[in-house]
């Protein structure tokens, strides 16, 4: 569905050259939802303005339904971008216009007859639950409803694939919780391809198939949502993940609880979550697992258990019992201070 092929995108500057994005490759399969997450300053906006050709790449192809967008005239192009919509951070919303206008003006300068321009208005803005909102101006509702107007409009001129630049960002996490909810209704309901980009670990923990990690414009990780939280390799994706499941104990605590021997981070993996493994590793073994902190992950396609344990006993059967937790399926990592 969204292909990139080896595309970079270089900006000139008074200090030289600024590679924004660098020989990225990304493929984002029909129905999916795929995030990119990285710092400010990774090149994530440069990356998604890339995709509809809003930004051209230095190099490399940008393929959307198996059409390179790089080789199409100006009009091939502006059609194709009709299947690409896009919502934005600040929503993009025309403050002299009702919500019911904001959805239509796209339409109509497409050239779409008036009774098309109604029903698909309605139609999608009952879909994003503003249906009694016609007639409102955007200064008259929240963020989160600005939010649903654009995407109301995104969504009617019926795409393909729907961009999501930093959408959730400006939004309190209530309100953040129930976009993305509207994201994954769109989703399922709709079969529309979505890529998103965000600084926001939560928002790929809650919707996201796929996750690429972006550090000055290049892919370091990439895998599904589920390895990406059970095994991250690259220190990016580590602090990523401090952000929402304590990966370090800081040294106070750990000199405070005078901890000696093994401290070490459980990761339990959906049905693990749920046995009592830690039970069998006293009664198995004679060690004491004492709880530091523990929590429980759900994410798109499953979830995931956090558990921080001191280890107490002998060191033969503490090496033991982390093999039987292995082996039950159970990944074990020693946890460091900060």
């Amino acid at each position: 569905m969204i292909k990139l092929e080896n595309v970079k995108k270089v900006f000139p500057s008074k200090n030289g050259n600024v590679t924004a994005v660098n020989n990225v490759n990304l493929h984002v399969k029909k129905g999916e939802i795929h995030g990119v997450i990285g710092y400010s300053g990774a090149g994530k906006s440069t990356l998604i303005r890339l995709i509809n050709l809003l930004e051209k790449p230095d190099s490399g192809k940008v393929l959307i339904n198996g059409t390179d967008l790089t080789t199409l005239s100006p009009e091939n192009l502006r059609q194709t971008r009709q299947k690409v919509g896009m919502i934005f951070q600040h929503f993009n919303l025309m403050k002299t216009a009702t919500v019911y206008d904001n959805v239509a003006i796209p339409l109509k300068l497409l050239g779409y007859d008036k009774q098309e321009v109604e029903k698909r208005v309605e139609k999608y803005l009952k879909i994003v639950e503003l249906s009694d909102k016609h007639h409102s101006y955007p200064s008259q509702l929240s963020g989160g409803q600005k939010q649903r107007v654009a995407i109301a409009r995104a969504l009617s001129q019926e795409p393909d694939v729907l961009l999501s630049d930093e959408a959730t960002s400006a939004l309190d996490p209530e309100t953040t919780n129930s976009i993305l909810d509207l994201l994954l209704k769109i989703n399922k309901e709709l079969g529309i391809t979505i890529l998103l980009i965000t600084h926001e670990m939560s928002v790929i923990q809650k919707i996201c198939d796929y996750v690429y990690v972006l550090e000055k414009g290049e892919i370091i990780e990439q895998g599904s949502s589920i390895d990406l939280f059970t095994n991250p390799d690259r220190p990016t994706t580590k602090k990523f993940l401090d952000t929402i499941s304590q990966r370090k104990l800081s040294t106070s605590l750990v000199d405070q609880l005078k901890l000696e021997g093994t401290v070490t981070r459980l990761t339990f993996i959906g049905e693990n979550t749920g046995q009592p493994l830690l039970a069998h590793v006293s009664q198995k073994f004679g060690v004491v697992p004492n709880i530091l902190t523990a929590n429980i992950m759900e994410l798109k396609n499953g979830i995931i258990g956090n558990l921080v344990v001191h280890l107490v006993g002998e060191q033969d059967k503490i090496s033991a019992s982390l093999q039987f937790l292995n082996d039950q399926g159970v990944r074990t990592e020693e946890v460091e201070g900060e």
